[in-house]
This record gives C-alpha cells, sequence and structure tokens, in this order.
C-alpha cells in the first residue's frame, strides 16, 4: 500500500496532504470551472489562493452535507490524508491495480464521498490462506513508528487505545478491493452511509472502540460484510449485509472475534452464506436484527459468553440452524423467532447456564425446535415450538418417529423450565435422551429424564416420548416472561 512509481518518471501517484503544496480543485459551485486553490498544510507559512465565485452558484452535488462539505476540501485523486479537517470526494477515483486508494492518518476527520466511487482493480484471490488484504478503498489508521511496525510484523497485540480519533466516512461507494472500509486503531469514529460490493472484507473494524456503523450497505463480498476483530464497544445499527460470503469460509454477513460489548440493532443480514458469527466475542447485544435465508446457519456464536440476543428473526436458513450456542455459556435468548429453519431452530452444543425465555421455533428440521445437546444447567421457559418436521417429511419405511420433536434434549442435566409450549410436532412435545435431573413443563407437563417411547403415533396424537412427572391443570394463561420459580402451583418441587 506504498507509493509507487510505474514509468520511472519520479512523479509519484499519491499527493499527501502535509507539508507540501497540493493542487485540488474547489467544489462545483463554491469554486468557477477554471478556480484552482492551492492549499499549503502543515507550514508556518500557509497560503490559499481562493478565487471563489459569488456565493449565487449552487453545488452540482446538492446540498448534502451542508456548510460542512462546502468548505471541504476537495479530493479528486487518490491520496494520503494527514492534516485533521473536512474532505469530499470531486470526482469518482480508482486506484492503481493492488494499491490502496485513499489513506486516512489524522484524527478529527471527516470524509464525504458525496455519492461517489473508488474503484479498484479486483480483490485477491479468495482461495489463498492465511489471507491478508493488501489493499482497500478507504483505509482508517495511526502512522506506525518503527517500533510499532516491528511489533505488528511480529505479531504482537498493539494496544486498542494507542491510534487516532473522531474520523468520519460518509456517503462513498467502495468497490474492486480486498478491504472495502477499514478502521485500524481508531475511537470514537463513524461509517455512514456507505456501499461496499466486490471485495474480500466489505466493512472492518480493527482494535477499535466506540465507533458507529449506520445506515451501510455491503454486498458480494468474499468474506465478510462487516467485520469486527479486538473491537470493543461499538454499534452497529441499519446496516445491510447480503450476498456475502464463500462455502469454503462459511462466513458471510457480520463476523464478529475477539470482541466484547458491542451492539448490533436493527441490521438486515439476510442471504448471505452465514448471517451473524462470534468467535471468542463476549458480553455483546444483539437486538430486533433479521437474519435469515442465509445458507448455511443464521446466528452462531462459538465460544462467546454473556451474550444477550433479543427479539431477532432467524428464520428459513436454508442448510442448518436459526441460531446456534457451541461452548457459549451464560447468554441470553429472549423473545427471538427461528422458524423454518432446515436442521433446527435453537441449538445449544456443550452450552452451559443459558437462558431461553419467550422464544419461538415453529415449522423446523428434523432436530426440532429448541435442541440441547451435552449442555447443562439451563433455564427454558415460556418458550414455543410447534409443528416442526420429522417422519412427514421423510419417504419410505421404518422412519425415526422420534425425528422433529418439539424439544430435544440429548445427553444433557440439570436444564429447568416452564410454560413452553410444543403442539403438532412429528417427534411430539419433547425428546430427553441420557442426562439427568432434568425437569421442563411443555403443555402443563412436567417431563424428567425417562427413556423416550418409541411408540410409532400420528403426529395429531401428540406423543408423550418421555414419561411425564406430573400432569399440571392447563390454564391457557403464559407465565410472565423471565418468571422462573423453584416450586410449582402445587407445590411440588422440580426434580433437579
Amino acid at each position: 500500500m506504498g507509493d509507487s512509481d510505474p514509468d520511472g518518471s519520479g512523479i509519484r501517484r499519491r499527493s499527501y496532504l502535509y507539508g507540501s503544496a497540493v493542487t485540488v480543485s474547489g467544489l462545483a459551485g463554491c469554486l468557477g470551472a477554471t478556480d484552482d486553490r492551492t492549499v499549503r498544510t502543515g507550514t508556518d507559512e500557509q497560503q490559499s489562493t481562493d478565487t471563489r465565485s459569488n456565493g449565487d452558484q449552487t453545488d452540482e452535488q446538492g446540498d448534502e452535507g451542508g456548510d460542512e462539505t462546502q468548505d471541504a476540501d476537495s479530493i479528486t485523486e487518490c491520496t494520503t490524508i494527514t492534516e485533521p479537517g473536512t474532505y469530499a470526494l470531486a470526482a469518482d477515483l480508482e486506484a492503481e491495480s493492488g494499491e490502496t486508494c485513499l489513506e486516512i492518518r489524522a484524527s478529527d476527520v471527516t470524509l464525504d464521498g458525496q455519492g461517489r466511487t473508488i474503484a479498484g482493480s479486483g480483490p485477491t484471490d479468495p482461495f489463498e490462506e492465511p489471507f491478508e488484504p493488501a489493499n482497500s478503498g478507504v483505509l482508517v489508521q495511526p502512522e506506525l513508528t518503527a517500533a510499532k511496525e516491528k511489533r505488528k510484523k511480529a505479531g504482537v497485540t498493539q494496544p486498542q487505545t494507542d491510534g487516532i480519533s473522531n474520523v468520519t466516512v460518509r456517503n462513498l461507494t467502495v468497490e474492486g478491493f480486498d478491504a472495502g472500509i477499514v478502521f485500524e486503531a481508531v475511537t470514537g469514529g463513524a461509517i455512514t452511509e456507505t456501499a461496499v460490493t466486490a471485495t474480500q472484507y466489505g466493512l472492518s473494524l480493527i482494535r477499535s472502540a466506540e465507533n458507529m456503523l449506520r445506515g451501510n450497505e455491503t454486498s458480494g463480498c468474499g468474506r465478510s460484510g462487516i467485520r469486527l476483530e479486538r473491537a470493543n464497544g461499538n454499534l452497529l445499527e441499519a446496516n445491510t449485509a447480503t450476498g456475502n460470503g464463500m462455502p469454503a469460509s462459511e462466513t458471510g454477513g457480520v463476523v464478529l472475534v475477539d470482541s466484547d460489548e458491542n451492539r448490533l440493532v436493527r441490521n438486515d443480514v439476510d442471504g448471505n452464506i452465514a448471517g451473524i458469527e462470534l468467535t471468542g466475542s463476549h458480553a455483546n447485544t444483539f437486538e430486533k436484527n433479521s437474519v435469515s435465508d442465509n445458507i448455511f446457519d443464521g446466528i452462531v456464536l462459538f465460544d462467546s459468553r454473556g451474550n444477550t440476543l433479543t427479539g431477532n428473526t432467524a428464520n428459513s436458513n436454508t442448510n442448518l440452524y436459526g441460531i446456534i450456542l457451541v461452548d457459549s455459556d451464560e447468554t441470553t435468548l429472549e423473545e427471538n423467532t427461528a422458524n423454518g429453519n432446515a436442521q433446527g431452530g435453537l441449538l445449544l452444543v456443550q452450552s452451559d447456564n443459558n437462558t431461553l425465555v419467550g422464544n419461538t421455533a415453529n415449522e423446523n428440521g428434523l432436530d426440532g425446535g429448541v435442541i440441547l445437546t451435552l449442555s447443562d444447567g439451563n433455564t427454558l421457559s415460556n418458550n414455543t415450538a410447534n409443528d416442526n418436521v420429522g417422519a412427514s417429511a421423510i419417504e419410505g419405511p421404518d422412519v425415526d418417529p422420534t425425528l422433529g420433536p418439539g424439544f430435544n434434549l440429548l445427553d444433557s442435566s440439570f436444564n429447568r423450565g416452564r410454560a413452553n409450549t410444543a403442539r403438532g410436532n412429528d417427534g411430539g412435545p419433547i425428546q430427553i435422551v441420557g442426562g439427568e435431573g432434568n425437569s421442563i413443563e411443555i403443555n402443563g407437563v412436567v417431563y424428567t429424564d425417562a427413556t423416550a417411547d418409541e411408540t410409532s403415533l400420528e403426529t395429531d396424537e401428540q406423543p408423550i416420548l418421555s414419561e411425564p412427572l406430573e400432569v399440571l391443570v392447563e390454564t391457557g394463561e403464559r407465565e410472565p416472561l423471565v418468571e422462573l420459580v423453584d416450586v410449582l402451583d402445587e407445590g411440588l418441587p422440580f426434580d433437579g
């Protein structure tokens, strides 16, 4: 991503907005068609030759950006910004092959694309591993000292706060790079109203904190639409990630790696290879996101603890599950919807002490609505798992009648809950295989650790696949959310 001098003429492609005179065209309407403004920055002798036309002229780009954009320095070629200020694209930009186009290496910078496009020559072969982006459309990062550069090359983690702040990139289209827009070691910045396509990574936050990504669109990104790596306390709101990922990586829409305390709110992450994936990321909050119609899973948490998912929709993911927790503990799933997924609705694998309250998992595939595998100490209350499909979807004799239960506990122990509903499932309301000390109330019946009844019955007969501990009076009223009690109404204790 350094300077290039392809013809040996000594004239470099980049113009650095620091310590030298550069010629920039004025914004249309602020400067006449033949007007130039020479700005010398970074010296004591700042000069400005500004032959502006009168204020009656209007900006060809309209009023977007307001007075701040009208006073901006115009950019007409790929460059590096090293001084605070407001900058605006006055033309579409095209980077030389393999090069980064715009670099920002200063705090307090606003870059307004004014709806223009930054284009590269195309991303690197997506199947090269390990993959490190070689170029970006917009790269925001501090200058590296020799010592920092040495530590970075050695793989030593840099301090998250050792960077720049208050950088905004907005109203811009980026296409054809390894990475679209990258914030590295940036605090308190924003990426808004951008569109990134035909890259490996769309929007990236690396070692960056307290930034906002809002109203952006990513599509056709080979590895992920939005990626956070060691990035904490950021807000991702009302972004769209569609058509991202590749089958070899099983990633796609939004990826968080070692990133904590971020909020993802009202994002559309539909139609990717995979939806949202967390690895080693803790205490994040997901609210009202749509994560549907992805080829693999909707939302997946690997080795992530203490996250909260509320009011998300993970429907019709075409090969696997709606929401999955793997080795992920102390997570809350509340009022999420996971319907019509190919393999199952909500799946916990080796995940303990989680709370599932008020979720809906209907019309899913063979594993059922809510599935616990090798998962202990979880609480399941007020969840609904209806019409999950098993034997009725498979033709031929000797079909396992336990496929497609409402709730499915496999080698899982000491799980408890009440006021759950499961009706019209091919495999019955619940299947419990192995484990001990479970006590789950479904349709007014409390189920414990009995061997599943393998008798094949019609779906509408609602077979009881696990022996009931006690039949309760069903009032038809659902318990208040998060009301988890240790004693049944009749005073009978839960077993376990």
